[in-house]
């Protein structure tokens, strides 16, 4: 009887513990038991995207489809867009990112040393892989440098360095500044009216026919090109062209001048694999049994997970798009659609696109603002001015990474009220268990034998 009791208390000890440690984890937001998600190891998939042209002479056209066709799989949910002209350096990128976001974060919280940590180590990264790094990254990245030079009453270094962020995003506005404070909001103004004040130059891109020329995030023709009007300062520049790695970076446009960068486009590792392909799929596109197992192929020779090949018959009024979606289990569906070219061509584009890969079609990126700060900035407008007055909310979830670090577990309240909670409901079950023990001698007791062996019913 008292190793029943005991194995009673033990058992009522386990359970607790566990109810306590699940409660923890819900008021931390989250769970100690996985989710069916986490479970299943739910995660994202590489898509590329095929144009094949009715005949040769519409390659060109098909090549145009098939890079705004691109752009709409960087919309997609849990789809992550396979480059056919990849672009070297994108773990560099990707925590340099990581770096120059944890830098604005830290201006926000007023410690400008810590942030000049991060964009040092972000610059580090940059320098080390000079095609990584996006327009918006390199402009937050100038922009960051700025608030850190002006936290230290660099007034010129500051200016200088936020220039180089507008010439490269000139869309940044006022509502931008605002959480880093007055100061940084006037000489944002300051640093408009200096911009709009530069003289122009021009890029000319010799060489690489037809390699899609990128100028700041802006697609500006295909190469040979000439760029004019581009405002004095630095640019970043990529060239790209399917099967071949991309060329990407910063070009210093002079007034009155023309920037002649010396660009080199070399094959991307699946380059032969990929060209073939595209010749097969002109030549046996109207041949199903013969045209889904070169899909197979071809996707798995470049490396994607998913791909989406379609052919184009380019209308007078309308697109029309007939072919197949190889998704990532292997299944292959057939997609058709017909798009009128009216001014709702592009948003039916995309729906096509998301609709054939089973995803939702998500906010365009690049539409957002260069510096969101909504979450964390509590803005009063007055009626008399457009000025407005700002303040961090503490409660942000910008900082709770932030008020972790600084409050112990044993400092919340609710830690004390499961532990008290938990203590009671021991000692209630202990006592239970002692009463039981009291009565529970006149209780009979027996012995159940179960044949293991026995494999029918009762």
């Amino acid at each position: 009887m008292k190793k029943t009791l005991a194995m009673r208390i033990v058992a009522a000890v386990c359970a607790v513990l566990m109810l306590q440690l699940n409660l923890t984890g819900v008021m931390f937001g989250g769970s100690l038991v996985p989710t069916v998600e986490a479970a299943n190891g739910i995660g994202t998939n590489t898509m590329a995207v095929l144009v094949v042209p009715p005949n040769r002479r519409k390659r060109a056209d098909a090549s145009d489809l098939e890079r705004l066709m691109s752009r709409f799989v960087l919309r997609l949910g849990r789809v992550v867009a396979f480059q056919l002209s990849p672009t070297a350096g994108e773990e560099e990128e990707e925590r340099a990112t990581e770096l120059v976001e944890e830098a604005l974060r830290a201006l926000l919280l007023r410690t400008p040393k810590r942030a000049g940590e991060r964009l040092i180590a972000a610059k580090a990264l940059l320098d080390k892989e000079p095609a990584a790094g996006n327009t918006r990254l390199w402009a937050r990245y100038f922009k960051a440098q700025a608030l850190g030079q002006l936290a230290r009453n660099k007034l010129v270094e500051a200016r200088d360095l936020l220039v180089k962020s507008v010439v490269l995003y000139p869309k940044q506005t006022d509502a931008e500044y605002i959480a880093y404070g007055s100061t940084s909001r006037q000489l944002f103004k300051t640093v408009l009216q200096t911009v709009s004040a530069l003289e122009a130059g021009d890029l000319r891109i010799s060489g690489h026919k037809g390699a899609e020329v990128w100028v700041d995030g802006i697609y500006r023709g295909r190469a040979p090109a000439m760029v004019s009007d581009l405002k004095a300062g630095e640019h970043r520049v990529m060239l790209r062209q399917s099967g071949k790695r991309a060329f990407r970076q910063m070009v210093v446009i002079k007034a009155g001048r023309v920037a002649k960068p010396s660009a080199k486009l070399v094959a991307a590792p699946f380059s032969h694999d990929l060209s073939q392909g595209r010749a097969v799929l002109l030549a046996n596109f109207n041949q199903p049994s013969v045209i889904e197992d070169r899909i197979r192929e071809l996707r798995n020779e470049i490396g994607s997970d998913m791909i989406l090949v379609v052919r184009a018959q380019f209308q007078r009024s309308a697109t029309a798009l007939k072919g197949y979606f190889l998704d990532a289990d292997g299944t292959v569906k057939k997609v058709k659609t017909r798009i009128k070219k009216d001014d709702k061509y592009l948003d039916n584009l995309g729906k096509f696109i998301s609709k054939s890969a089973g995803t939702k079609l998500l906010e365009d990126p690049n539409a957002r603002p260069l510096d969101q700060r909504k979450s964390v900035v509590v803005a009063a407008k007055t009626t008399t001015s457009a000025a407005a007055s700002a303040y961090i909310d503490p409660n942000a979830p910008l900082f709770e990474e932030q008020k972790e670090d600084e409050s112990p577990i044993t400092s919340k309240w609710w830690f004390w009220g499961a532990v008290g909670g938990g203590v009671l409901l021991i000692g209630g079950l202990a006592a239970l268990a002692t009463a039981g023990e009291e009565t529970g001698a006149a209780v009979a007791t027996g012995t159940v034998t179960i044949n293991i062996n026995k494999t029918g019913g009762p």
